[in-house]
C-alpha cells in the first residue's frame, strides 16, 4: 500500500514566496532583496508592484502580490495564497471509493519596514498574519520577524534573521534562525552562503549565485539537509519598466510530485 499526505497549514510559511526566492533555493539572507528572506531590505531605487504565479509540490497552486516602496524607509506589503483542490476524502473504514472531495486554503499578508537607524547597517521588521482552512477547521495566527544587514566593505556583507516568532503561544509556527553572507566577485557576480535552523527540523546549508547585469540575469541555488538535498535555477529579463522572473525547483524524490515546482513573476517599476 502506498499513500501520500500533503499538508499546507503553517508549513506554508516555509514555501518560497516568488520565483526569484525559489530560483536561489532560499539562499540570500545577506542580500537584502526579499523581505521573506530578511526584512532588513536595502534602499529601493524605485517602487514596484509584483505578481507571482506559483505551482508547488503536489499540484499545490498559489499566487503572491507585492508592493515595495520607500527609499530610506524601505517598505513592502505582500499577500500570498496557496490552494489544493479536489483532494479525496476517505472515512475511517476501508473502502474502494472516496466519500467525496474537499479543498484546503492558506492565506498570508505581511508588512515589512527597514531603515539604517543612523548607522552603517540596515535593520528590518516584518509583521505577518496567517489563515488556513482544512476541510471544516480553520485557524489564524500572527507572527513577527526581524533581521539585520552588516556591510563589512564594498564586496562583503553579513546578514542575520529570526523569523516567524508567534505572537500567541497556542500556535506552533515553524520559527527560523539564520545567518548568511554575500560576496561580490568580478564580472558583476554575487555569491550567497546561508546556515538556517528551522524549529522541529534539521539545519539547512544553502548556497546561491546570481548575476547582476543590466538586461538578463541568471540565478541558481543548492540546499543541503540531513534528510534531503535540492537545487533550483532561474533567470530574469528586464525591459524598460518591466521585469520577468522565472524559477524552477528540483527535488530529490520524483515520487513527491509528477511535475517540478515552477514560479513565474511579473514586476512593474513605478
Amino acid at each position: 500500500m502506498i499513500s501520500s499526505v500533503w499538508s499546507i497549514g503553517w508549513k506554508g510559511l516555509l514555501i518560497p514566496e516568488n520565483g526569484y526566492v525559489l530560483s536561489t533555493d532560499g539562499a540570500g539572507i545577506a542580500e537584502g532583496n526579499s523581505p521573506s528572506l530578511n526584512p532588513a531590505l536595502k534602499i529601493n531605487s524605485k517602487s514596484y508592484i509584483q505578481f507571482s504565479f506559483n505551482n508547488w509540490i503536489g499540484d499545490i497552486k498559489g499566487s503572491h502580490i507585492a508592493y515595495h516602496f520607500g527609499k530610506e524607509f524601505s517598505q513592502s506589503i505582500t499577500m500570498q495564497t496557496w490552494n489544493a483542490k479536489d483532494l479525496q476524502l476517505w472515512g475511517d473504514n476501508p473502502n474502494s471509493n472516496p466519500l467525496g472531495t474537499f479543498s484546503i486554503h492558506y492565506v498570508s499578508a505581511a508588512y515589512s519596514i527597514s531603515h539604517n537607524l543612523n548607522t552603517p547597517f540596515r535593520f528590518g521588521m516584518r509583521f505577518q498574519s496567517n489563515y488556513n482552512q482544512l476541510f471544516t477547521k480553520s485557524e489564524s495566527s500572527f507572527a513577527i520577524s526581524g533581521g539585520v544587514l552588516l556591510p563589512i566593505n564594498s564586496f562583503f556583507t553579513i546578514g542575520a534573521v529570526i523569523k516567524n516568532i508567534a505572537l500567541e503561544k497556542k500556535y506552533n509556527l515553524n520559527s527560523e534562525i539564520g545567518v548568511g553572507m554575500e560576496v561580490k566577485i568580478p564580472f558583476n557576480l554575487l555569491l550567497f552562503s546561508d546556515m538556517v535552523k528551522i524549529s522541529d527540523l534539521n539545519e539547512d546549508f544553502r548556497l546561491g549565485f546570481r548575476t547582476n547585469w543590466s538586461k538578463i540575469n541568471f540565478h541558481m541555488g543548492y540546499a543541503i539537509n540531513e534528510n534531503r538535498n535540492s537545487k533550483a535555477f532561474g533567470f530574469s529579463l528586464k525591459h524598460n519598466n518591466w521585469l520577468i522572473n522565472y524559477g524552477i525547483y528540483y527535488h530529490q524524490n520524483a515520487i513527491l510530485s509528477p511535475s517540478l515546482p515552477q514560479f513565474f513573476d511579473i514586476r512593474l517599476y513605478l
